[in-house]
């Protein structure tokens, strides 16, 4: 059987063409997953922020979700789980991805007082698990479980662009590719030159491509050689990146990723057997 092309022209014109996912459908999974995760009720400008999407859009899923009472309105116009989903249950490799990344993370988080996170490759799809949020007033910020871009956000980007051509295909396929910003990039040929680019530096980055005012870099974790199934990255305001400290992000990030890579290759150091 004939393998689909790189970047199947399908998803970016039709994400919900057939054998494609909805586009709609993930979006409604990510509000559940926001609302279960959330300490209280969330308001529609809130929620449509954090999974990077417009407000009237946001507001027929949450419709949506009501009326099959998955979700639940309150009178002052909050939102909050009716039906409330755990996190995802993290697998013993992503445990231990997280206290090998310990160190390193808190590490970069004092340093630089921004957003620092981690994220793993499931079966087709990339999503957070580990976050530090920054300390300052005015910060990026991220979320437990989010699903991400591997097209426009850095720590998607990092690992994305270390796959084989076939499990490149199949995360975008099943996330779909789409302007989310009027920044994001989605053009095939251009996704692929971006992938070849990280390769050759060794890390990710991004410009106001999944939100507005904002830039994160990434690095990939590789568990065994090229092995990539993991990153780690920066997020901040972009108002806040020099020439200097864009430098400098990208080597403290590939610095963090290799010693995350050689403490879970060896389990010792961080205590990771004891798991």
């Amino acid at each position: 059987m004939a393998t689909k092309p790189l970047i199947d022209k399908q998803v970016t014109s039709s994400p919900g063409a057939a054998g494609v996912p909805s586009r709609a459908l993930l979006k409604g999974v990510e509000i559940v997953e926001l609302l279960s995760s959330a300490d209280s009720p969330l308001s529609l400008r809130a929620i449509a922020h954090q999974i990077r999407l417009g407000k009237p859009s946001t507001f027929r899923l949450l419709q949506t979700l009501v009326s099959t009472r998955v979700v639940g309105a309150s009178g002052n116009g909050d939102y909050y789980p009716i039906r409330r989903f755990s996190p995802i249950q993290e697998s013993t490799w992503v445990d231990e991805l997280i206290v090998a990344a310990r160190a390193a993370t808190e590490r970069l988080s004092a340093e630089l007082a921004e957003a620092v996170t981690l994220a793993a490759l499931f079966e087709d799809h990339v999503r957070v698990v580990h976050t530090l949020e920054s300390t300052r007033e005015i910060r990026m910020s991220n979320y437990l479980s989010r699903i991400l871009s591997p097209y426009a956000s850095s720590l998607g980007k990092a690992i994305a662009a270390y796959q084989s051509p076939a499990r490149l295909n199949q995360l975008l396929q099943v996330y779909g590719v789409y302007p989310i910003t009027g920044k994001t990039i989605t053009e095939p040929t251009s996704i692929l030159e971006e992938m070849a680019q990280i390769r050759g530096r060794g890390y990710s980055s991004e410009f106001e491509e999944t939100v507005v005012g904002g830039c994160c870099f990434g690095a990939p974790i590789c568990v065994q050689e090229q092995n990539v199934r993991a990153a780690v990255s920066v997020s901040l305001p972009i108002s806040r990146l020099t020439e200097g400290l864009e430098l400098r992000l990208g080597q403290m990030l590939k610095d963090a990723a290799l010693q995350i890579g050689k403490n879970l290759a060896t389990g010792n150091k961080q205590g990771l057997r004891g798991l």
